[in-house]
């Protein structure tokens, strides 16, 4: 089955059992998670799929995305994997809706698509992540034009050391490889999310395509949040969920107008994701130290854009 084919049998088979009035219900204000590659995001959508109140498509949107071509990059000539307004015509917002709607469920495992009205008994707030959608504000805000964002952003040193790790086993196993291949490209493929310039990193260390792809990834959220309204977004530092992850959780639930429901979010700090690849420690990036930090200078302006960011 080809593509166009895969997103309009999911539509075809959601709308058989749901209503319009239903899949809108199932598909408000939905929560999307922002950030760089490898800054905690998996970690905080994990944990937040977890709790009562929540609902998710069983992962990252990679596999939505991936049935719909004109979505894989902003343009025939790959110049990046970046999606604006123009991206989201009034049938694409429709199927793309219907094929996220067709795969919700929620703690529970209880599937919208096979029983709407028991899955909208009680609210469910979806949780949406990838790092692609760092590129993707303007399509999601308007595919989306209730969604709230979740900026979450981490210290350079760790995240791009991070990267620096995924990279490496991505090219060695094909793990964390959204762009296999690509053309013009001097090493096997292209590992997570592809912003604007990418072509000039040919011939660069990891390091340097690392912290180009954090340096990208919080500028472009920077820039395209400071277009909304204050009330739609928030922030939050990977370090601070780690150290206070009781207050820090309870503000994002908040947020999201999602009842925490009393929880203790003490054990947030003690779980690993599914993605983490070494045991976390702070001071771990000084095994690249030397690759790392004559990079940071070129960073701080973008650091402190993160740190002087007016969010809730």
């Amino acid at each position: 089955m080809n593509q166009a084919s895969t997103v309009h049998q999911l539509s075809q088979q959601l709308r058989a059992h749901a209503s319009q009035a239903q899949i809108d219900q199932a598909l408000h204000k939905p929560v999307i998670i922002l950030s760089a590659p490898r800054s905690g995001s998996t970690l905080l959508f994990e944990y937040l799929t977890q709790l009562q109140g929540t609902s998710c498509i069983g992962g990252e949107s990679h596999r939505v995305f991936r049935n719909f071509p004109h979505l894989r990059a902003e343009n025939k000539a790959l110049d990046s994997a970046s999606l604006n307004e123009a991206h989201a015509d009034p049938r694409c917002i429709e199927l793309f809706r219907d094929n996220m709607g067709s795969l919700l469920r929620d703690i529970s495992q209880q599937s919208f698509a096979q029983n709407p009205a028991l899955f909208l008994q009680q609210p469910k707030r979806l949780i949406e992540k990838t790092p692609r959608n760092a590129l993707n504000i303007p399509f999601l805000n308007k595919v989306f034009p209730d969604a709230k964002f979740i900026f979450l952003h981490r210290a350079p040193q760790q995240n791009i050391a991070s990267i620096i790790e995924a990279w490496t086993l991505g090219l060695r196993t094909g793990r964390f490889m959204t762009f296999p291949g690509l053309p013009g490209w001097d090493r096997p493929g292209w590992c997570f999310l592809l912003p604007p310039g990418w072509r000039d990193l040919v011939g660069r260390s990891l390091a340097e395509i690392a912290a180009f792809q954090w340096r990208m990834s919080n500028q472009t959220i920077i820039q395209n949040l400071a277009k909304l309204p204050a009330e739609k977004y928030c922030k939050v530092s990977h370090e601070n969920l780690l150290a206070n992850p009781e207050s820090e959780i309870d503000r994002l639930l908040d947020f999201a107008e999602i009842a925490s429901q009393g929880i203790n979010h003490l054990q947030f700090a003690d779980k690993l994701s599914n993605t983490t690849l070494t045991e976390p420690a702070t001071d771990k990036w000084k095994t690249q130290k030397a690759e790392i930090e004559p990079l940071l200078p070129s960073l701080e302006a973008t650091r402190r854009a993160i740190e002087q960011f007016d969010a809730q």
